[in-house]
């Protein structure tokens, strides 16, 4: 309370107009224009959205049954279930132009969203063809709202600890919140899972195994010994002076290589974050924005144990007559990989009404640097690693004397943007003002880093993009057929010496009825290269599995990445054809129908595995010995020359109120206010499928065409599920309840094997349901101050435990492809209490 008071202090002095310009205000704007808010019946928002119909409403019972903290992930779980990409948002009725500018608010703090149709982002300045959400806060807050919280996993090995704190002060417009919250996450080892083990090419182990310096047979007086040839000998432990007879236990035996406690399967992170966002209404006509992020976060990652191979000649210390071979492991220094974050950014933004126009401009500075540390294999000449002559192999000292070298790279990307907007009405037409939005912005980005050599890598380039667009309204509701509208906009990012980027969007809304509206678009738009993917230093990680599908094995492999200087421009058209149905505003339903058909070309994306197809694309990426075993592969980002994807998605959402709505409490005295009524019982649910109805990809020109959905796969995963769904439903009570959730993914597919071999692998269908139940405390201690405020929240992910099989044709699955790979966690349990003062 005493943080939130500080911020009350700051606010102090907001003019009176702004004080009383909450979301709930019923009185009208003195001189009403179309930059300014207005009152839609209860509603306050920006004019430009005043005929706007709201598509759905999330009260705070529907804010309450996501189970989550801030703003920002309220709005990713209800953009994601409305399959949004895109959407604008806005604040109190008002558009903002940086989303860290909300995100990081309590949900406590929220009165409602309202969700826009599709076609309304456009008149705020927003994406052609997207929704807008208009984030309505409550018109007074003072709040420092705590979380703390607790996850394992059921199979054990494997846990994160999470803390966060909020303190907000929202008054009318005006609003400031500070967050704060820090993570630390365990070590995942694949010794913690039932993995089945890699073999090793050379049976490498801590202990030692000896193997034959030449030919098939260690050593004929051993031999002679044990009757029978010997191919190998396992050391015993706590034996430093062994003799001949002392090895005969380990005869034809190796020593396990115990990799499983080396190396994991989720590395070790701690992160911690702070943000500070605020927004101050200065005057009737300007209101100014600001926030401010830094994190800092280091991870560490086990890959194995260093290795080496030493050369046992005949002599004092050695029982054997000849030279042997001995294949020894360093568990004293695990190859470890070490990660460091550290990114700011901060933006300022100016929002003024001039005349019947909204003008914003907005500033963003962004860094991040990256410190990436991993122990190295140095190569030996020979094969064979050197000791001094007079060193007892025996003696436990020889695996210190492996090579491993550090190797760091350092990588620091920044960003200076500034940009400015004008959005307003150009004239009026029967049906209403046409509107224009135009934008000019300049980004400076720029990359400096060092690789493992020392090498220093310099990036630099300047960002020019310029946009255009109008909004015309074609026919009123009251028309025949309904309201009508269409969009245009044009624009170009300038990228100098790294290209151009030319932008359309053309859209077309009609809504008959109110609860009718179909909306058409195409949009042709670009991504430039991020400055890592075009210049960030070479990185060289050693024994990583890899599948070979050439040869179908997992091999330990080299791999390299890094930046890839030639990288072109990504480019997306996408045509889209959206319908959505409100039948019954009693249940707030919304049905939604989607096509949308999706082209890439310059397709940014990681190395596929190395298929006929690939090899042919990309034949320098893949390095094999002379037996055609891989060792070594370069996965950096590469271009593909195209992708098409077209998709159905169908979605319903509705919220069903249980039983009747429980009358409003008598006054405890006479004169007294009215008591809220208790709360109603209401079930809220969401279904959506997509179907995919083809999935095309052309690696290079001239390649055949890559079937997603029958074996094809662009990227490191495999191909693409036709079907998937995702469903949830919440029992809610007041702030109360408990929510399931579900999602579906079909069967995919990768073709496998070489051309003289094809094989199929196939993954299967795969469920996974999570449960998360949620209990309001002062709903059963409403008179307990402690219990004011508080949740208790405990969550089941993967309910069952599943993981996804895959299966091949001939019945045997890489190890490479073992479900637990695919979700090393499995169940996880959490609970977490949560605390607003």
């Amino acid at each position: 309370m005493r943080a939130c008071s500080i911020f009350a202090l700051a606010f102090s002095g907001v003019p009176a107009a702004a004080q009383t310009a909450a979301p709930e205000a019923a009185a009208k704007p003195p001189k009403p224009d179309d930059t300014q808010i207005v009152v839609v019946g209860s509603r306050i928002i920006i004019a430009a959205l005043k005929d706007v119909a709201i598509e759905k409403e999330y009260d705070e019972q529907s804010v309450a049954s996501y189970a989550v903290s801030t703003v920002g992930e309220l709005l990713d779980r209800i953009a994601g279930e409305n399959g949004d990409d895109g959407p604008s948002i806005l604040v109190n009725g008002r558009p903002i132009s940086d989303l860290g500018d909300i995100a990081d608010y309590p949900v406590e703090a929220i009165a409602k969203i309202e969700s826009l149709p599709r076609g309304a982002a456009a008149r705020v300045g927003g994406p052609v063809g997207q929704r807008a959400y208009n984030v309505v806060l409550k018109r007074s807050v003072r709040t420092l709202t705590l979380t703390a919280s607790r996850l394992a996993a059921t199979e054990g090995g494997y846990g994160t600890s999470r803390g966060e704190a909020l303190a907000t002060y929202v008054r009318g417009q005006d609003r400031i919140n500070l967050a704060f919250r820090a993570s630390d996450t365990g070590s995942l080892y694949e010794a913690d899972r039932s993995v089945v083990p890699f073999v090793q090419s050379l049976p490498y182990a801590p202990l030692g195994n000896v193997v034959p310096f030449f030919g098939t047979n260690v050593d004929p007086a051993l031999s002679g010994l044990a009757g029978s040839p010997v191919s190998s000998v396992a050391l015993p432990a706590g034996t430093t002076s062994p003799a001949l007879a002392n090895l005969v236990a380990g005869i034809n035996r190796i020593n396990p290589d115990q990799l499983a406690r080396y190396r994991t399967l989720r590395g070790a992170s701690t992160s911690y974050e702070t943000s500070l966002a605020g927004s101050k209404y200065l005057t009737s006509w300007l209101t100014f924005s600001a926030n401010g992020r830094m994190s800092w976060s280091d991870g560490t990652g086990r890959n194995g144990l260093p290795t080496g191979r030493f050369l046992i000649s005949p002599g004092a210390f050695s029982p054997f007559s000849v030279p042997v071979t001995l294949l020894l492991s360093d568990p004293a220094r695990p190859l470890t990989s070490r990660t460091q974050n550290d990114n700011a950014s901060l933006s300022a933004t100016f929002v003024a009404a001039v005349g019947a126009f909204r003008l914003t401009l907005l500033g963003r500075y962004t860094r991040a640097n990256r410190d990436y540390d991993y122990d190295f294999l140095a190569p030996v000449t020979g094969g064979f690693v050197a000791y001094p002559a007079a060193t007892n192999p025996f003696g436990g000292t020889l695996a210190g004397l492996i090579p491993v070298s550090v190797r760091s790279t350092t990588n620091t990307t920044t960003a200076r943007e500034l940009s400015e907007e004008l959005e307003g009405p150009l004239f009026t037409l029967p049906a209403g003002p046409v509107r224009l939005r135009a934008a000019l912005g300049f980004v400076r980005s720029g990359l400096d880093g060092v690789d493992a050599n020392g090498a220093v890598r310099t990036f630099r380039r300047n960002e020019l993009s310029m946009r255009a667009g109008l909004t015309v309204p074609l026919t009123l509701s009251t028309s025949p057929i309904g309201s009508t509208d269409a969009s245009a906009e044009i624009g170009r990012l300038d990228l100098k010496q790294y290209g151009k980027i030319d932008r359309y969007a053309l859209a077309f809304n009609w809504q008959p009825v109110n609860a009718v509206r179909l909306s058409l678009s195409q949009t042709k738009d670009g991504t430039p290269v991020y400055p890592d993917l075009l210049a960030a230093p070479t990185v060289i990680d050693q024994n990583v599995r890899y599948f070979d599908p050439v040869r179908n094995e997992t091999a330990s492999v080299t791999i390299v990445s890094g930046g890839t200087a030639n990288l072109a421009n990504e480019t997306q058209r996408v045509n889209r054809a959206a319908l959505s149905l409100s039948p019954w505003t009693k249940y707030r339903a919304l049905v939604g129908v989607t096509y949308s058909d999706t082209l890439i070309r310059n397709q940014i994306g990681g190395l596929p595995p190395p298929s006929p197809v690939v090899v042919a694309a990309f034949p320098d990426r893949f390095v094999r010995d002379g037996s055609g075993a891989l060792i070594l592969v370069d996965n950096r980002t590469v271009n593909f020359d195209r992708q098409q994807i077209k998709d159905l998605r169908t979605s319903i959402d509705f919220t069903l109120p249980l039983g009747h709505r429980p009358a409003a409490l008598a006054p405890a005295r006479p004169g007294a206010p009215r008591p809220a009524p208790p709360p109603q019982l209401q079930l809220i649910a969401h279904l959506a499928h997509t179907w995919l109805l083809s999935g095309k990809s052309v690696i290079r020109p001239g390649l055949a065409t890559v079937d997603l959905l029958n074996g094809g796969a662009v990227g490191i995963g495999g191909g693409r599920q036709r079907h998937f769904v995702d469903a949830s439903i919440a029992l809610m009570s007041g702030q109360s309840g408990v929510r399931l959730n579900a999602a579906w993914r079909g069967a995919s597919y990768l073709a496998i094997g070489s051309s003289a071999a094809p094989d199929l692998l196939t993954y299967q269908p795969y469920t996974k349901v999570d449960l998360r139940g949620f209990l309001d405390l002062s709903a059963i201690s409403p008179t307990s101050r402690i219990a004011k405020g508080a949740r208790v929240t405990v969550a089941i992910e993967n309910l069952a435990g599943s993981r996804q099989g895959a299966t091949t044709s001939n019945g045997t699955l890489p190890l490479y492809y073992q479900s637990i790979f695919r979700d090393p966690v499995g169940r996880t349990v959490s609970v977490e209490l949560r605390k607003s003062f």
